[in-house]
C-alpha cells in the first residue's frame, strides 16, 4: 500500500487551554472523523486498523494530550515509527500559548487542569510542558494561540479546508518592540531598527505605523525601499520553501525599538501582499491599541 492510499491523519496536540478542543471541533465541521484523547496503548492498533479498513479516503483528526498517558516519550517513539511508514499522510500540529495566558484562560473558564489534582495551576502547566517536549519535537507546525480568539482559530482551520482542495498557508505576522521582548515561536524574525525612526519626527511621534503619514514617511526613503526589496524577496522565498516542504502555519516577527512605528508599518505592508495560497493574520503586539485581523491574499 502506497502512502497516498493511507487516510490523511491530522494529529492535534499541545498545551491544555491552547485551543485543541476548538481545533478538533472545527475539523469535525470540515469533514474530519475526530478522535480525542486516544490512550497510548491504542495508538498501534489504531494505525494498524486503518490499514485494514475502508477509511482510506477519510480525513482523520486525532487529539493527543497528557491524558493519553504520562509516558509521552514512548508515545512519541511509537508515533515516529508509524510516520516513517505513512509519510506526509500524517501531519502534527502543536498548539501553544504563554503560561500567563493559559492561567488566565483556566481561571476564566473555571476548568480544572488535567494534571491539577495535587498541585497548583502554575505547577500543572509547567509539568505538562515538560511532559509534552517529545511531541513538540515531532510537530510539523507550532501555532501560538496567545492572541487568537476562538473564532479566529476556527477560521484558521477553515482556510486550510477550502472546498477546492487547495492547501492554504496561514502566516501570522507580528510587529513588536525589542525592548518588550520578542514573540515566542517565530519561524522568521526581521529587525528594522536600522531604519529611520518616525519617533524622532514631532509630527509623527504620536502616530503609529498604520497611519498613511508614517507609511509615506518611511517608504519614500531610499534606505527603507532597499531594505524592503531585499527583505520581501527573502520573505517570499522562505514562504514558498516552507509551503513546498509541507509547513502551512508560519509565524513571522518584525521588530523595531518600541513596536509602534517601523515594525507596524512593515507588517501592514506585508499583509497587503497578494500571495497564492496564503492567508495573513496580523498582530501588533506592542502598540497601545492591539489589532488582530485576517487579511487574505490571492494572486
Amino acid at each position: 500500500m502506497t502512502h497516498t492510499q493511507y487516510p490523511e491523519i491530522l494529529i492535534i496536540t499541545g498545551y491544555s487551554g491552547a485551543g485543541k478542543s476548538t481545533v478538533l471541533s472545527a475539523c469535525e465541521d470540515y469533514g474530519y472523523f475526530c478522535i480525542d484523547n486516544l490512550p497510548y496503548e491504542l495508538l498501534a492498533p489504531f494505525f494498524y486498523g486503518l490499514t485494514q479498513s475502508r477509511m482510506k479516503h477519510r480525513k482523520i483528526a486525532l487529539g493527543i494530550d497528557v491524558r493519553s498517558g504520562l509516558n509521552l516519550e514512548l508515545f512519541a517513539q511509537e508515533l515516529t515509527v508509524w510516520r516513517a511508514h505513512w509519510g506526509q499522510q500524517v501531519h502534527i500540529i502543536f498548539l501553544t500559548a504563554h503560561k500567563d495566558i493559559l492561567m488566565r484562560r483556566f481561571q476564566e473558564t473555571r476548568r480544572k487542569h488535567p494534571l491539577g489534582d495535587n498541585k497548583t495551576l502554575g505547577d500543572s502547566i509547567d509539568q505538562e510542558a515538560a511532559l509534552l517536549i517529545p511531541l513538540r519535537a515531532l510537530a510539523d507546525d507550532i501555532i501560538a494561540t496567545d492572541t487568537m480568539t476562538t473564532a479566529q482559530l476556527r477560521m484558521l482551520i477553515k482556510k486550510n479546508n477550502e472546498k477546492n482542495g487547495i492547501q492554504k498557508m496561514v502566516v501570522t505576522v507580528t510587529s513588536f518592540g525589542f525592548k518588550y521582548g520578542t514573540p515566542a515561536d517565530c519561524n522568521f524574525l526581521y529587525d528594522v531598527r536600522s531604519l529611520p525612526n518616525p519617533y524622532f519626527v514631532p509630527a509623527l511621534k504620536e502616530l503609529d505605523g498604520r497611519s498613511e503619514a508614517i507609511q509615506a514617511y518611511l517608504f519614500e526613503q531610499h534606505a527603507v525601499q532597499a531594505y524592503w526589496e531585499k527583505m520581501i524577496d527573502f520573505f517570499i522565498f522562505s514562504l514558498n520553501a516552507s509551503y513546498h516542504e509541507g509547513r502551512f502555519f508560519i509565524h513571522v516577527g518584525v521588530g523595531c525599538t518600541g513596536g509602534k512605528h517601523r515594525s507596524v508599518a512593515f507588517v501592514e505592508r506585508i499583509s497587503r501582499l497578494s500571495l497564492e495560497h496564503v492567508t495573513f493574520f496580523v498582530h501588533h503586539k506592542d502598540i497601545s491599541a492591539t489589532s488582530i485581523y485576517a487579511a487574505e491574499g490571492q494572486r
